[in-house]
């Protein structure tokens, strides 16, 4: 699958997700690193995952000036990488009540830079 497609899927994945996900872990007051482990299925939380890396992709997309090197450096950390999961799994182990996508902001800057 080309990243293009991987990237679309992911997309509407995260989408499909959100709206299916009402009543449950997205609608308790904290929503946390530990909740994403334990309360979403595996297809739900690779989908979650693959929509903060697609956010934080296009976020520093914008931040760089509309230049895809750092963009780049995300994609291929999250689908090139094979260890890059079991990192990302790892983190809300070990940070079970922060934010998810902080722990992967936090990821993604020591992999990409700022």
């Amino acid at each position: 699958m080309t990243r293009a497609r991987k990237l679309k899927t992911s997309v509407i994945l995260a989408g499909s997700l959100v709206f299916s996900m009402q009543g449950t872990a997205f609608a308790e007051q904290q929503f946390d690193a530990d909740k994403v482990m334990n309360q979403m299925s595996a297809d739900e939380r690779i989908s979650y995952i693959a929509g903060v890396v697609e956010g934080l992709a296009g976020a520093r997309y914008m931040k760089d000036g509309k230049k895809s090197e750092g963009m780049n450096c995300i994609y291929d950390w999250f689908y090139e990488d094979k260890s890059t999961l079991r990192t990302i799994h790892d983190a809300f182990g070990k940070y079970p009540t922060y934010p998810p996508g902080s722990i992967m902001d936090v990821l993604v800057k020591q992999k990409c830079g700022e």
